[in-house]
């Protein structure tokens, strides 16, 4: 987890730059300051408590010392190759003006390219070597298509910034997405699990904040009654940066005002601290256990729910993008589409049904029939006729 936010005293939401939490193997949080100096990692562990006076101080010390230590610099590399376009970009305001999570896969992805083809000349990098990257990742579909959004984003900036001329990556086609392996939570399965953890747990509280609030793993751990106004919670989002604000519905006022939590966030670990991301996905996984529940339901898996739910009432695109926090609709149309098959398929079997009714039912198939047997009779016979 990158980047520490939580309340200060005055309830302003401040976000910590160059921070990290590394849970030991016991789930306990560890905050460093984490910064590049001389072209290396360097940290030095935050010890005070989080969310206090004494984390602050700490923090700013650590990071007072680290700075005045580093004289940043590039990598002195040879022009125009691959990993000096690499070196500038990274440093680029382009890239810092991306989401956190951006700029670290980003770079991740970026510097694992230079350690092996840093030595190739980027302005003849070939369509070819970047489709052969892609293959080398195609087992794994999404760092393939991370790897050629790196390298087409890079490239772009290389080309207004005149260090290139051409951008290799693009007209690669995008690998196809698997079936996504997180299945969304059935009604059956949510009252289940709300059984098991009423109102005044951890685990409920954290359901509603998926299910109802919408929110990721790591907007789940951060949350805290800081972003809560009369009417919305409020929050930027850790995977986007972006804000979000989420109408605050019965259900998750609730599930908020008896959350046991006694800190800064709503959900705490059973020591009364906030949960890292990955210590809370094995609390998940135990609450799931604990109400005899399969194994594979996860957190994303209500954020999922709380999409069909939203296509299923006739929501748009737009509409489940921004209640989800997603960038744009591609995530959402998933949703509508699932949803219009359902309407669509529906309306197609009841068209049918009622055709073959008509076909064999009798009375349908002869109206005439069908006033005789009422004992309607025409003005031309039956009794009472001349």
């Amino acid at each position: 987890m990158e980047g520490a936010e939580f309340v200060s005293t005055d309830l302003a939401s401040v976000t910590y730059p160059y921070t990290t939490n590394e849970p030991d193997r016991h789930g306990n949080d560890r905050w460093y300051v984490r910064i590049v100096v001389n072209g290396k990692n360097r940290r030095r562990r935050i010890r005070s408590q989080l969310g206090t006076p004494e984390w602050v101080a700490e923090y700013e010390r650590h990071l007072r010392v680290l700075k005045e230590g580093a004289q940043p610099r590039l990598k002195r590399v040879q022009k125009f190759s691959l990993e000096w376009l690499i070196n500038h970009y990274i440093a680029s305001a382009e890239l810092a003006e991306g989401s956190p999570a951006t700029k670290l896969q980003r770079r991740n992805i970026l510097y694992r390219i230079a350690k092996e083809h840093g030595h190739r000349d980027c302005r003849t990098l070939s369509k070819e070597s970047v489709e052969a990257g892609r293959n080398a990742r195609a087992h794994t579909p999404g760092a393939a298509n991370n790897y050629l959004k790196s390298i087409k984003a890079m490239y772009r900036w290389g080309m207004e910034k005149g260090h290139v001329r051409h951008n290799p990556a693009e007209g690669v086609k995008r690998v196809k997405m698997k079936a996504s392996t997180w299945k969304p939570w059935t009604a059956e399965q949510r009252e289940q699990f709300k059984k098991a953890h009423p109102y005044g747990t951890t685990a409920r509280t954290a359901f509603h904040l998926a299910f109802d609030a919408g929110l990721r793993r790591s907007d789940v751990v951060r949350i805290g009654p800081g972003h809560r106004g009369e009417t919305h919670l409020r929050i930027n989002q850790q995977k986007t940066g972006k804000p979000v604000a989420i109408m605050i519905t019965d259900e998750l006022a609730k599930a908020l005002d008896t959350s046991p939590a006694k800190g800064l966030t709503y959900v705490e670990s059973q020591h009364g601290r906030p949960f890292s991301v990955k210590s809370f996905g094995a609390a998940m996984r135990r609450w799931v256990k604990e109400a005899g529940l399969p194994k594979g339901l996860s957190l994303h898996g209500l954020r999922k729910a709380d999409g069909v739910r939203m296509a299923e009432a006739g929501a748009t695109e737009n509409e489940i993008a921004a209640k989800l926090g997603h960038s744009d609709t591609r995530s959402a149309s998933i949703y509508t589409k699932g949803a219009d098959q359902q309407r669509l398929a529906d309306a197609a079997i009841r068209r049918y049904s009622e055709q073959t009714a008509s076909l064999l039912d009798p009375v349908r198939q002869n109206p005439k029939n069908n006033s005789l047997e009422s004992g309607t009779y025409s003005r031309s016979g039956g009794p009472g006729g001349t």
